[in-house]
């Protein structure tokens, strides 16, 4: 398995060192270098595709730790010259298996050139598929036989993974992934699937950016969230909430109601958040605003973390966490609550009422709280 790899001098991507995990999540906007970094490693360990050097910089260099026989060993690749290996050996050490599965591609005849028994299942089956939706369900098939051979040592590589496939087959193949890397092998792909995304699993994912023409890579830290805020992370934080690791920017909520209010909102103020990259994610509760908050904050993704006024000791204890989990980001608090700040009178059947009130834009105008929320968040947009 792979632990870090570094990657210089290539077209596309900055000079960095990542470590690789059993499962590797990319994910960020067009042009961030997800797919560079996925080629940057195949060529690494296969020769192709060919890796270009970004211009006026120096020769490409991808390089990496392997653990072999019990031992760590460095292995080099430039191009024009054999794979190096450190410290240098006799015999040369068994690089794992690797299938390298491009979104360019994924559905030719044959599909990929392999060194391993996860692409050797996907070749064996070219041609037979009629449709490429067919040939996306022969891959779910394939990592399916593969987990029942159970089997290891292999390295997958995968642009988009969720191509063509129901949102139930690819919270299926994401399954799939999980007991393929703890059977021994190892998973690195590029998604814009919350599906293939976990808030439990935080620091499986790598952000790549691109602002203002540079690049630039973030993840979090493993200690970011504790044992106990992972399980309860993974109790209450679907892969729905997941979409604010995509995001341009993220609002956060605490409920349905703010969720299901704000898009209206927001349109009525000329802003259509999905239009703008905006989420708006209500995360379950108060309590699980500064859990959302560090992982954004690590990421550097932009947020803006909307929550009600509660009363009582207990909640300004909560009220500073979360202005402390924030940051510099800003952070907007409703007195007494939400309902209040929008005008809804009734505390029974919030959403409903909710609904009622913002469903016509033209029963008046956005009240000045809420307003702030748009403009806020419009402010966060990079």
């Amino acid at each position: 398995m792979l632990a870090r790899v570094a990657v210089a001098g290539v077209a596309g991507l900055p000079d960095l060192e990542l470590d690789l995990g059993p499962i590797t999540a990319l994910v960020g906007p067009r042009g961030s270098g997800k797919s560079q970094l996925l080629s940057s490693i195949a060529w690494l360990l296969s020769g192709r595709p060919p890796i270009m050097a970004g211009g006026g910089r120096a020769a490409a260099v991808v390089s990496a730790r392997l653990r072999v026989n019990g031992e760590w060993v460095s292995i080099v690749r430039k191009p024009g010259m054999p794979l190096a290996f450190e410290p240098s050996a006799n015999a040369i050490p068994m690089l794992p298996a690797m299938t390298f599965l491009r979104a360019r591609d994924r559905f030719a005849r044959p599909p990929v050139a392999v060194t391993g028994r996860l692409g050797a299942r996907l070749n064996g089956a070219a041609g037979q598929p009629p449709s490429d939706a067919a040939a996306a369900e022969a891959l779910v098939a394939a990592i399916e036989a593969c987990c029942a051979d159970c089997f290891s040592g292999e390295m997958l590589l995968i642009e988009e993974p969720e191509l063509l496939l129901t949102p139930q087959a690819q919270r299926y193949l994401y399954r799939l992934f999980r007991q393929f890397s703890e059977d021994g092998n190892q998973v690195v792909y590029s998604t814009r699937s919350a599906a293939f995304v976990d808030a439990a699993h935080h620091d499986e994912i790598v952000r790549l950016d691109l602002r203002h023409g540079h690049r630039s890579l973030r993840r979090t830290s493993p200690q970011a969230l504790t044992d106990a805020e992972r399980v309860r992370l993974a109790a209450e934080f679907d892969h729905e909430r997941s979409e604010m690791f995509f995001a341009r920017a993220v609002v956060l909520v605490e409920g349905q109601t703010e969720r299901l209010s704000l898009p209206i909102i927001f349109r009525a103020q000329g802003h259509d958040p999905d239009a703008e990259g905006i989420a708006i994610v209500e995360v379950g509760g108060k309590s699980n605003l500064p859990l959302a908050a560090r992982l954004l904050r690590e990421l550097e993704i932009p947020f803006v973390a909307v929550f009600d006024a509660d009363r009582g000791p207990a909640s300004a204890a909560l009220d500073a966490e979360i202005r402390r989990a924030a940051g510099s980001a800003p952070t907007i608090r409703l007195d007494p609550d939400f309902e209040a700040a929008a005008g809804i009178a009734a505390h029974d059947d919030k959403v409903l009422h909710a609904w009622r009130r913002f469903a016509r834009p033209s029963d008046g105008p956005v009240p000045p709280a809420l307003a702030e929320i748009v403009q806020a968040a419009i402010g966060l947009r990079p």
